[in-house]
């Protein structure tokens, strides 16, 4: 840390205390004198779509009246009472019987039960029509080339995306590298604010090309906005020292485009967001900005249940204001999950992803771990 970073870091944060901006700054000094450390923090992260005309060709998947009206009849709902049932919803109605009658849509020994909670208890209508597209954003995960999608921009043959795949003809999930998709959009929009912020540094001798290390951990804070409401650049941010949160990814950058060798990612989040970030065969593509802000893509293995767990959370509101069918999700997500089989069932238990991310720079402080 030069001393210009160091009074600029203490003139913002005057209520911590010198000690622990001396040890960061010893530790910045011990390394070799080339190296640098550019830290920032996401302020962006969404769903990698790349919907174009064409890519369902067996449509769009149905609207919640049209979801409500399958799921309903299949559990032996009488027909005029399913148009009862819609027709209030449609009409803006939201007195209890009407919503407790489509949360408690599941079926267990004949007797209602909640959907989201126990969505295996509503039977599976094959709501979730799936992505027939050659293109896909992510990285090649499995190392098969004859299987997943093409990378636009790499060119990568082989990318794993079924989250996609399985969500990629939801009408709120449809967007692209510059359109992100609306169920995306607004989770990230509404809950960053209240989840802890991510924290990412590279280091290295040459940001245009060579080796270098990507650390992604959690701060203890959360992001804060400027006066545009976007994440403010150059904020301070304390390491939360928990080490469950710490990772590092080695990398090598090429022409300016950095690309990580896969690795782990654990990071904390939001039950509305993620839960956690828990990511296997985690990769990234990230490339740096003349501002000192990134963008690039965040691609590896989840626990599909994780994803599940944003939509079951979500509930009514999720089904009627954003339009994604819970109970649907399930399957759809249990259907494309394509890694880390069950070794008593054979079932996949993770589903491979793709996130576009941004980050503002920003300055870190690392607070001692108990016990180190």
């Amino acid at each position: 840390m030069s001393l210009m970073t160091f009074t600029k870091f203490c003139s913002a944060r005057g209520l911590l205390t010198a000690s622990i901006a001396m040890a960061a700054m010893s530790g910045s000094m011990s390394r070799p004198a080339a190296a640098e450390t550019r830290s920032l923090v996401i302020s962006w992260f969404v769903m990698a779509s790349n919907s174009f005309e064409g890519d369902c060709p067996k449509g769009l998947n149905p609207k919640p009246e049209d979801a409500f009206r399958l799921q309903l009849g299949a559990i032996g709902m009488p027909k005029d009472k399913v148009e009862g049932l819609v027709a209030a919803l449609k009409g803006g109605s939201s007195d209890n019987a009407t919503r407790d009658t489509l949360v408690n849509r599941g079926r267990f020994e004949g007797k209602p039960v909640n959907a989201f909670t126990f969505p295996t208890a509503v039977p599976d209508v094959g709501l979730f029509r799936t992505v027939e597209s050659k293109y896909g954003y992510g990285f090649n995960l499995d190392g098969k080339e004859e299987t997943g999608y093409e990378e636009p921009e790499t060119k990568e043959k082989g990318v794993d995306n079924a989250y996609w795949k399985a969500f990629g003809c939801n009408v709120n999930h449809r967007g692209t590298a510059t359109d992100a998709p609306t169920e995306w959009a607004l989770h990230w929009e509404i809950n960053r604010d209240k989840m802890p912020a991510w924290l990412i540094s590279v280091t290295a001798d040459d940001f245009n090309n060579g080796p270098a290390t990507v650390t992604l951990t959690n701060a203890l804070e959360h992001i804060s906005r400027d006066a545009n409401g976007n994440v403010r650049a150059d904020s301070t941010f304390r390491v939360d020292p928990d080490k469950r949160w710490h990772n590092t990814l080695k990398a090598q950058i090429k022409n300016g485009e950095l690309v990580t060798d896969p690795g782990e990612v654990h990071l904390l989040g939001d039950p509305y967001i993620l839960t956690d970030l828990d990511m296997t065969k985690a990769k990234l593509r990230l490339k740096f900005a003349a501002d000192g802000s990134l963008k690039g893509l965040i691609g590896g293995y989840i626990p599909w249940r994780r994803i599940y767990l944003l939509y079951g959370a979500a509930g009514f509101t999720e089904e009627i204001m954003i339009g994604t069918n819970i109970p649907g999700s399930y399957y759809a997500l249990k259907q494309n999950a394509d890694a880390y089989p069950d070794p008593k069932t054979g079932e996949n238990t993770a589903i491979s992803t793709a996130w576009w991310i941004e980050a503002v720079p920003a300055y870190t402080v690392a607070l001692q771990a108990q016990g180190d």
